[in-house]
């Protein structure tokens, strides 16, 4: 297997497996209002680890789900994962500079980002209360929850999901 067949392979395993956290863990995690969105947060880490590679299908795909399994408006997920996705990959290709801090702070204003806003469009179908409800009592925990799960989910996709970077003639191998 070529390497972008083993990245394409660990992507659609890590898939189901934000599907299956999703479904099973989820649930049993939340604190009131506020459950963790694994999807959200696996479609904006491979955004991330696999810039060039990853487009708008898994998002929309993982985005569908995660809008069928809740009871939120079908469609809001999935739009705001493909903006999301987009706009993190590219803020990903402009400001890589080789460090950890990028990609983290991506991730990090991303999720919140997606949460605030499907926190604007629960108000907008009347299925928040409040704007107070929505962001203090949903936005803000779920932000949280899929901060920590992104965070998490980072130095595992790094690993099995990067495409290896080509060594630089006279650099050490690493063993």
């Amino acid at each position: 297997m070529t390497d972008g067949g083993r990245g394409f392979a660990a992507t659609l395993v890590g898939a189901a497996l934000a599907v299956a956290l999703q479904c099973v863990v989820a649930p049993n995690i939340a604190l009131a209002s506020a459950m963790p969105n694994f999807l959200a947060a696996f479609a904006l880490v491979a955004a991330v680890v696999r810039p060039e590679a990853t487009g708008p299908v898994l998002a929309f795909a993982l985005g569908l789900v995660f809008d069928l399994l809740g009871a939120g408006p079908v469609g809001a997920m999935a739009f705001l994962l493909v903006l999301a996705t987009f706009l993190a990959s590219r803020a990903f290709f402009a400001l890589d500079n080789d460090t950890l801090f990028i990609p983290v702070a991506i991730l990090l204003c991303s999720m919140l980002l997606v949460e605030l806003f499907y926190a604007v469009f629960l108000m907008g179908t009347g299925l928040a209360a409040s704007p107070l409800d929505a962001f203090l009592y949903r936005a803000l925990p779920c932000a949280l929850y899929d901060c920590v799960a992104a965070l998490v989910m980072f130095p595992v996709a790094l690993r099995f999901m990067a495409p290896a970077k080509p060594r630089q003639p006279g650099s050490p191998r690493l063993r």
